[in-house]
């Protein structure tokens, strides 16, 4: 630490200088999103017949059948009304994600490579590095508010309804929440076994507490729950909508959750030992002989599931419920789409299918952004294996880099299957539940499909970790996977060809469930799959063994 400050002024700066890369990827991202949509809001409203008041007539009876992925849908004719609903709460998810991740690496991410033992030797207490990570990061929180209340801003402008105050409240707003969420991430760390385990129960809550939410005022006395979620909160505060406004006491108690929740985070990490969780089971006394080496950890990928298998559980079970809450509102949605004469092909597929099905289909590719996410947070893994020196280990034994690829691979499509057969279980229970009828086949196909998609993300993610070697590897990743779903959503909006979507991951994909996946679209994942892998392995033999 530098002699001329503070080390609290050190370890705030330090934490900033960290998220650097992050600032910038939410900033550029968000406006790009936001500019996007705002524009295809204007385009579309004008050959829309009967304008914004008719086309919101259509998006809000639709939007009420699927509130569990986003909720509120209010004054969908006005563009502050369409991005909040549209962009804004997804944003909000994404950004709480992404702070309960940060929260999780803030001490127990960090403890592997004994920075936080560097820091508490030079007499800087354990209370005070939580603390001063904590105002760091909401710093980053700031700042990443700033610049997206700017973007937000700018899209409104360039979609003609201009509302400058109103973007950056509505930032400000996403801020707080996810600072609360970043105050969870790291509780929940100073408790959880490990960090990858706490990265996935975090996630978990946020997730559950996100869908819970939109149906809050549907599910009974379960709906009490709204009250302990960040998106609730954040719901009240729709600066952009007309009618409503910005909630300021909404903002603070998101606020002081978040310090409440780095209190409780301060004080864990005060009572427990370093790199241990705050509660271990002591061992028992056993009589049986020990096994000194488990035949799960003699290769490099069926260790990996060992170590991984909690988390792994978590990303089963999370992917289950989703698709089991997307079967059960089947009948809903098709009563609502047969109101509204929604009976042309949803998906722009050669053959009509019912909308039943369509849905249905629809319910399963949520499976796909699923699969995405847990390919990026096994690629920060990697790069965490490189920082903390397991790479070095590994490669000192007859495992060449090579070989380290591959069966990292493997294990990557080992777990997609898991999750994946997660998922369609949860879809199947869920269908059953409301008596909506599944294509065996469909789902043969969609599981096949998905673990090719998860081949080729999982060998670009190898190639991109070979090649960075550095936490910026996970920031490109997150960023493309963003940008290839966000073209997918704008090949429609704008009436763009479409052989664009196949520069998609997502597009490439296609609709196995409906239909057998075209031709270019396998040839495409394929491709990269193969490809990617050569290459990865490639850049990783002439690599040196630490991250970069």
């Amino acid at each position: 630490m530098s002699s001329n400050r503070s080390p609290s002024l050190t370890l705030i700066a330090d934490t900033v200088r960290s998220h650097r890369r992050g600032i910038v990827v939410w900033i550029l991202g968000g406006t790009a999103a936001m500019y996007a949509i705002a524009a295809g809001f204007a385009s579309e409203v004008a050959r829309y017949d009967g304008g914004a008041r008719a086309m919101a007539a259509v998006i809000e009876a639709g939007a009420d059948a699927l509130r569990l992925l986003r909720w509120p849908a209010e004054r969908l004719d006005t563009l502050g009304g369409y991005l909040t609903y549209h962009n804004i709460t997804l944003f909000m998810l994404f950004l709480a994600l992404y702070a309960g991740a940060q929260g999780v690496g803030a001490i127990r991410g960090a403890e592997p490579k004994h920075t936080v033992d560097a820091i508490v030797a030079t007499g800087h207490s354990r209370p005070a590095v939580v603390r001063d990570g904590a105002i760091g990061f909401a710093i980053t929180l700031a700042l990443i508010a700033v610049g997206f209340g700017a973007g937000l801003a700018l899209s409104m402008a360039a979609g003609g309804a201009s509302d400058v105050a109103g973007s950056f409240l509505t930032a400000a707003a996403c801020a707080a929440s996810a600072f609360s969420a970043y105050g969870l991430g790291l509780l929940v760390s100073q408790v959880a076994g490990t960090s990858r385990g706490a990265n996935g129960v975090t996630a978990l809550i946020l997730t559950a507490l996100y869908l819970l939410t939109n149906v809050a005022d549907q599910i009974g006395p379960l709906g009490i729950v709204r009250f302990v979620s960040p998106f609730h909160y954040f719901n009240r505060s729709r600066a952009l909508v007309p009618g409503h406004g910005f909630d300021i006491a909404g903002f603070l108690i998101v606020l002081a959750a978040g310090a409440l929740f780095v209190a409780g985070a301060a004080l864990a990490f005060q009572r427990r030992d370093l790199g241990a969780a705050l509660w271990v089971r002591p061992p028992r006394a056993s009589t049986r002989p020990v096994q000194v080496q488990r035949p799960a950890l003699r290769r490099v990928w069926t260790a990996t599931l060992s170590h991984e298998r909690v988390g792994l559980v978590t990303w089963t079970a999370a992917a289950g419920a989703t698709l089991a809450l997307m079967a059960w509102l089947e009948p809903s949605v098709e009563e609502m789409w047969d109101k509204l004469g929604m009976t042309r092909n949803l998906f722009g597929t050669a053959a009509g299918f019912s909308v039943a099905r369509q849905y249905l289909a629809f319910a399963a590719e949520i499976i796909t952004p699923i699969v995405a996410a847990f390919v990026v947070t096994q690629a920060a893994s990697w790069v965490g294996d490189l920082e903390q020196g397991r790479v070095e280990i590994l490669l000192a034994t007859p495992t060449s880099w090579t070989r380290l690829v591959w069966q990292r691979l493997v294990a990557l499509v080992v777990g997609v299957a898991a999750i994946t057969a997660g998922g369609l279980l949860g879809l199947t229970l869920g269908a059953v539940a409301v008596g909506a009828e599944l294509d065996p086949a469909g789902l043969a196909r969609l599981a096949l499909d998905t673990l090719l998609f998860s081949a080729a993300f999982g060998a670009l993610a190898a190639l991109v970790v070979a090649w960075l070697r550095s936490g910026a590897a996970v920031t490109v990743l997150a960023v493309f996977a963003g940008a290839s779903y966000l073209l997918v959503l704008l090949v429609p909006l704008f009436a763009w060809p479409d052989w664009i979507t196949r520069a998609s991951l997502f597009g490439a994909f296609g609709h196995p469930y409906l239909e057998m996946p075209a031709s270019a679209g396998s040839a495409v994942l394929t491709g990269l799959a193969v490809v990617g892998t050569v290459a990865a392995t490639m850049i990783a033999e002439r690599s040196p063994k630490t991250a970069g």
